[in-house]
């Protein structure tokens, strides 16, 4: 018998007929198992986390909840789940809402809960949207709500279901049609939401829900057609109906008038309240909700993924438009409520002709791709206000140091200037500058240290509360990297912004309709009044101005003084700092009154009122927010008090701060947290935010002067960029490059400007801008530099009409002539120190002055110089973050002059450390290791073998 006999071909032909089969029933399963993961996706949710899922939404029975929380034990089987306890009129409905994905309405999709409440009745059901057919009063689609089953056993736990809501939601459409018209777009339907229908009576209604389901959920992006499309429409068909609703440029009329006017009349923020809006960068849209956030602001056009999850999340979406429109996102378009322009670039007046061309585009664009157009100009704020719906006010960096004052004056400034041609914004940076980040952490790298996580929130809170005192339509808070990355600054940040969010909500009632007015004096502590009022209320919002860039302090040991007029004595005075509705007595005497408090806080809210309803209503909307804000602020207190026995522990093991040493104000705050904590663990809001709130002022002190003990320079203007950071670990490490010793040679040789010839291409340059607004020169004197022959200046003057201090604005807005030096080349970890010599005459305007910088911090980092008639020594600390020139600027913001002299540039070049060097004891001794002592003979007659051995032995016998 042959054993190594081969196939026959027909049986090896039946192998690969196998084979080939096999590949083919494997992709046919692969796609069976896809269509069926889109066809059949399902969500499940047991309702037993924090937070709750459902919110109220619509009822008829002025329905409010007085209780909505997680019961650990009282869902089904002894298990968790979601409880409402709410309190209504007569009415019939009360809807708790669940948020989905936008999911297609079809006869497969059904949900079912587990429902429990003392009163029957309860049905629920899906709530259904039309993206095309709008409300012409809320300006939003209108939506329908399908209903199921009702709740029928009252004292126990049921199931309620709904499915197969087709037919139904053909009798809706058709009630939509009499109601908005025959031509209504019903195109395109939605399901968002699943609905529970909780109304069961006058009074006080309590529902337990639990083990939610959802089945047969085709996502809107999935791009499958459903739902009541006409079978003989087609996405092409569907294509060209959006050129349908297409505005040509200068046409007259178009079709559609209704569905267009309720779009293009909307506002980009909604009117009644202070829309919180963060700038996105990756985080999930629902926990961003949690943080008290409204909206997001994306970095590109939306696509489907994000506009599905704003939908589910009930997260409003602002961002750059797309360059076409996607037919397949135009039933998604909900959440978008305006098109951002001028993404990643400087809108200034040079970009004014490229934003009128955007504009004209974005007005052309179909009609269902219509929204308001938001943009964040940086100058020319008048002509952008005429041509946007609305615009975003940047606040200046916390880094350059201005007072809360002049904050205030240039909010002031800009909203005069724009009047109501334009919903105005606010913009908060939530983060220090990506350069100031990006120099920490190279610094950081460099020197082996770890990397910055400390975050100095009290900054953003404090413009945040000051932005309020124009009444924003908006405040966007501005970030660079993701809250949800993991790192120590990042989840303080989401903390700090969460905390102040509750409180911009607390007070929003008395700012959405106020008018600003006349504050009243304060005195004692260092603190910026504003006041809103409203009706017969007035809201007094006062914030720190003990302020170094981003640095703040508290009260700093002083009472702050409310001085009120007559009229105002006989008000009642409420203090809501704390997020509780505390009564104030003022003192009073024939001139008025007082209002003392003792160790204010960072930002301090009161309100004065005669109406005696307002005292319930601040009771409410304070206790509305206590839990979370108490929970924030004592985590953030207990981090700061954390960091600064940290930051000095570190400064005096690494002998950084000389003799200085800390004050018992660590310890004092430590043991106030300590103290408090009983009530923190007890639910305590009012002790604990209060406890919190002291503790953080005496941790903020403390880091004061550990920032001041690593800053030898100081008040001289001074940039280093842990130390602008907050990052003093790093700075105590770096602190020997504050030091003169260890400097090489200055590179920067024309840097004398003792000579006129040192100006002109390829060595000192200088640009001018607002030539139709202002007059500038720049040249070089020969009397009256700090040393040489020579040196460098600058004058801008106002022509025409503008001759106030302030007429030509402050900040980049304001900046007239930009001076720039010969570039260095260097490589690229190089440590280098930057110095020149200033004197300032003029600019009395708010953020006005000379703005010191150089290439690799830019204009964020810069040092605003003004108030110097004197010779003024201003240094610059930075690290070279890759190989390239760099160069030293100088920019005058508004009305003055500047002298420039004496201009350096050094690179860290310390001399090699010879080792330590030891002293013998004694003459002949000498002490090796251990604390063994040799004569000089015996090491003369000693091999380092012996030595190393003998004193190894003696070791041994000592242990």
């Amino acid at each position: 018998m042959n054993l190594n006999r081969t196939k026959s071909p027909s049986v090896i032909t039946t192998w690969q007929t196998l084979r080939s089969n096999s590949r083919v029933c494997t992709l046919l399963l692969i796609t069976f198992f896809a269509f069926q993961s889109t066809a059949n996706a399902q969500l499940h949710d047991s309702l037993d986390a924090y937070p709750p899922r459902f919110f109220l939404g619509a009822s008829d029975c002025d329905a409010r909840v007085i209780q909505h929380d997680s019961s650990v034990t009282g869902g089904v089987n002894g298990g968790a789940c979601e409880m409402v306890t709410m309190v209504a009129t007569s009415g019939t409905e009360a809807h708790l809402v669940y948020p989905i994905e936008p999911v297609r309405p079809i006869d497969d999709l059904n949900a079912v809960i587990q429902v429990m409440s003392a009163n029957e009745g309860a049905t629920i059901g899906f709530r259904v949207r039309y993206p095309f057919l709008r409300d012409p009063e809320t300006r939003r689609p209108v939506s329908v709500i399908v209903f199921g089953a009702s709740y029928a056993s009252p004292g126990e736990f049921a199931s309620i279901g709904i499915g197969a809501i087709q037919r139904p939601l053909q009798l809706k459409q058709m009630s939509l049609r009499s109601q908005y018209g025959p031509e209504s777009d019903l195109q395109d339907p939605y399901v968002d939401a699943v609905v529970i229908n909780a109304y069961g009576g006058p009074g006080t209604t309590a529902i337990r829900m639990d083990e939610l389901r959802v089945e047969g959920m085709i996502p809107v992006s999935a791009g499958v057609i459903t739902g009541n499309r006409h079978s003989n429409e087609s996405s092409n068909e569907r294509s060209g109906d959006e050129t349908r609703y297409r505005l040509q440029p200068g046409s007259s009329s178009i079709e559609n008038d209704r569905d267009l006017e309720s779009v293009t009349n909307s506002l980009a923020f909604p009117v009644g309240r202070v829309t919180r809006i963060l700038q996105h960068s990756g985080e999930p849209l629902a926990w961003v909700r949690t943080l008290g956030f409204d909206a997001v602001l994306l970095r590109k056009s939306p696509d489907a993924a994000i506009l599905s999850e704003a939908i589910r999340t009930r997260m409003k979406i602002y961002a750059p438009p797309p360059q076409s429109p996607d037919p397949t996102l135009a039933a998604m378009l909900e959440p978008v409520a305006g098109w951002y322009i001028g993404s990643g670039e400087a809108l200034d007046e040079r970009q004014l002709d490229t934003a009128t061309e955007t504009i004209a585009r974005l007005k052309a664009l179909p009609t269902r791709w219509q929204r308001p157009i938001v943009a964040a100009p940086s100058d020319s704020y008048l002509r952008y206000a005429s041509m946007v719906d609305a615009i975003i006010d940047d606040l200046p960096p916390p880094a350059r140091s201005l007072r809360g004052s002049e904050e205030s004056a240039q909010l002031t400034q800009r909203r005069t200037l724009m009047a109501d041609r334009a919903q105005v914004a606010s913009g908060v940076a939530s983060m220090p500058p990506e350069s100031m980040l990006v120099q920490a952490e190279q610094i950081a790298d460099a020197i082996g240290a770890p990397r910055p996580s400390n975050y100095r929130w009290q900054a953003m809170w404090l413009q945040t509360m000051r932005s309020l005192q124009q009444a924003p339509a908006a405040i966007l808070y501005r970030s660079t990297r993701s809250l949800a990355s993991g790192s120590e600054m990042d989840q303080a940040r989401a903390m700090s912004m969460s905390f102040t969010n509750r409180m911009v909500a607390m007070i929003e009632p008395w700012i959405v309709a106020s008018t600003p007015s006349a504050p009243p004096t304060v005195q004692g502590a260092a603190y910026q009044c504003s006041q809103q009022t409203t009706g017969s209320t007035d809201l007094l919002v006062l914030t720190s101005d003990a302020t170094r860039g981003s640095e703040v302090l508290a009260g700093d040991g002083q009472s702050l003084r409310i001085k009120l007029g007559p009229s105002e004595t006989n008000k009642t005075a409420w203090r809501l700092t704390h997020f509780s509705a505390e009564r104030l007595t003022p003192r009073t005497n024939s001139l008025g009154g007082e209002i003392e408090i003792v160790s204010p806080d960072a930002v301090e809210i009161i309100v004065l009122s005669s109406d005696p309803a307002v005292g319930s209503q601040l009771v409410r909307q304070s206790s509305r927010y206590a839990k979370q804000a108490s929970l924030d602020r004592w985590q953030l207190a207990a981090a700061s008090v954390m960091q600064a026995r940290s930051g000095w522990d570190q400064a005096i093991a690494m002998r950084a701060v000389g003799d200085a040493s800390p004050t018992n104000l660590i310890a004092v705050a430590e043991q106030t947290l300590s103290r408090a904590e009983p009530a923190y663990r007890a639910g305590d809001t009012d002790t604990t935010i209060r406890m919190a709130c002291r503790a953080d002022a005496w941790a903020m002190r403390s880091s004061w002067q550990l920032a001041e003990a690593l800053m030898p320079h100081w008040p001289m203007p001074t940039s280093s960029p842990p130390i602008d950071f907050g990052a003093t670990e790093i700075q105590s490490l770096w602190r020997p490059l504050m030091n003169d010793e260890g400097w090489g040679e200055n590179l920067l040789t024309a840097g004398s400007l003792d000579s006129a010839e040192l100006v002109g291409p390829g060595r000192w340059t200088f640009g001018r801008r607002l030539e139709s607004r202002a007059h500038s020169e720049v040249g070089h004197i020969n009397r009256g530099s700090f040393a040489g022959p020579g040196a460098l200046r600058a004058r801008v003057t106002a022509l025409g009409s503008q001759t106030s201090a302030d007429s030509l604005g402050g900040g980049y807005a304001g900046t007239v002539v930009q001076i720039r030096s010969p570039s260095i080349r260097l490589p690229a970890g190089s440590a280098i120190r930057i110095d020149a010599m200033v004197r300032t005459v003029g600019f009395g305007g708010p953020h006005q002055g000379v703005l010191v910088y150089d290439g690799i911090g830019g204009q964020p980092m810069g040092v605003l110089v003004r108030g110097r008639s004197d010779w003024t020594p201003v240094r610059l600390y930075r690290q070279t973050v890759a190989d390239g020139p760099v160069s030293v600027m100088f920019e005058l913001l508004g009305a003055g002059e500047a002298m420039i002299d004496e201009v350096t540039l050094r690179v860290w070049q310390p001399k090699p450390d010879s080792g330590i060097q030891f002293r013998p004891i004694a003459p002949d001794t000498v002490e090796i290791g251990f604390g063994n002592v040799y004569n000089q003979a015996d090491l003369s007659n000693s091999s380092p073998t012996s030595l190393s051995s003998d004193a190894a032995n003696q070791n041994l016998q000592r242990r």
